[in-house]
């Protein structure tokens, strides 16, 4: 018999560190220093670093959902070590072999600096798996865009960039120290990846010109042991993709916003609500919590949601979510 969860209502309070400051501090002990100073000395790219050319054996993947980050688009790499795979049997994070890196560089195509318009390159993020254990550290760029260095300090750049109309837009850009990236990526007193579940990896990609399933490719190219056939694995909806039903956007965008945190293992675990995406809603707490969650996506400011990565509102995301509460009456 499937248990099920037991809500407490909590109104209009924060997601507290000191709720979780025990599982962060030992999250933080188990981030080993094994990060070389530089990001050029990771193998992760070739040519001119600010190309953003993956080396050989590096694989750039593709989510079905994305995180939030003020805009900022993002470049996901995969390296895993010579002659290893990873293994996925389900719909969570796959098996990784020991000594994957995972990278995600943040930038924005069309920056304003000075008089040109070009891409602004801010951060590259890394998860590395040495001795059974992730670490999390982030590379900042120079102005310059022709070096990244370690640093696990936290640090603010201004930003201005245009959008699709041409609209100019200003941003506090916010780099996480290396506890803040812990708060995050933190399951129980483990680091882990985020993103790239079974579920959120299961989707179509382009290749060449054909499109052809993310999964399926990858085992094409001999990275990835797949244990169950792709069509057997759920697929986390693209919440951007407005010809799928309201509520599986929703969720998707929960998912991947929200649930690293909103889960029994996570920061918000003593909170009254599990946003992962296969939790069903009658046992999720959302709709207890509705109007909360709403005016903490929709408000800026010292109880703001998600607390870390974001700056300024996500106007669609604060939408979505909105349209989405409504429906639950």
């Amino acid at each position: 018999m499937r248990s099920k969860i037991i809500v407490v209502l909590t109104l209009a309070l924060p997601v507290c560190y000191v709720f979780s400051c025990n599982r962060t501090n030992k999250a933080v002990e188990n981030n080993q220093q094994v990060f070389p100073e530089s990001l050029a000395s990771t193998g992760l790219f070739k040519g001119k670093l600010d190309s953003l050319l993956p080396a050989d054996g590096v694989e750039v993947y593709q989510l079905s959902s994305t995180l939030f980050t003020d805009y900022a688009e993002k470049q996901r790499l995969m390296k895993i070590p010579a002659g290893k795979k990873l293994r996925l049997n389900g719909d969570g994070l796959p098996e990784f072999p020991e000594g994957t890196i995972l990278a995600k560089t943040f930038f924005y195509s069309r920056a304003k600096t000075g008089k040109n318009i070009k891409r602004q390159i801010l951060e590259t993020r890394l998860l590395i798996l040495k001795n059974g254990k992730w670490s999390a550290g982030t590379y900042k760029w120079n102005q310059n865009q022709d070096r990244a260095v370690y640093d696990p300090l936290s640090a603010e750049v201004k930003v201005t960039w245009l959008d699709k109309s041409n609209a100019p837009h200003q941003v506090k850009y916010h780099i996480p120290s290396a506890k803040e990236c812990v708060s995050c990526h933190q399951s129980a007193d483990e680091i882990i990846p985020i993103g790239p579940k079974g579920m959120n990896l299961n989707r179509e990609i382009m290749v060449g010109k054909k499109k052809i399933n993310q999964l399926i490719h990858m085992q094409a190219k001999g990275k990835l042991i797949l244990e169950k056939s792709a069509g057997k694995l759920s697929a986390l909806p693209d919440y951007e993709n407005k010809n799928i039903d309201l509520e599986h956007r929703a969720r998707a965008y929960m998912e991947i916003n929200c649930a690293h945190c909103h889960n029994p293992d996570g920061i918000a675990y003593r909170q009254s609500i599990m946003l992962n995406y296969k939790v069903p809603v009658k046992e999720s707490g959302i709709a207890f919590q509705k109007n909360n969650i709403v005016d903490r996506m929709g408000n800026m400011g010292q109880f703001h949601m998600p607390k870390l990565g974001t700056t300024i509102l996500d106007k669609e995301g604060v939408e979505l979510i909105r349209k989405y509460m409504i429906s639950l009456n």
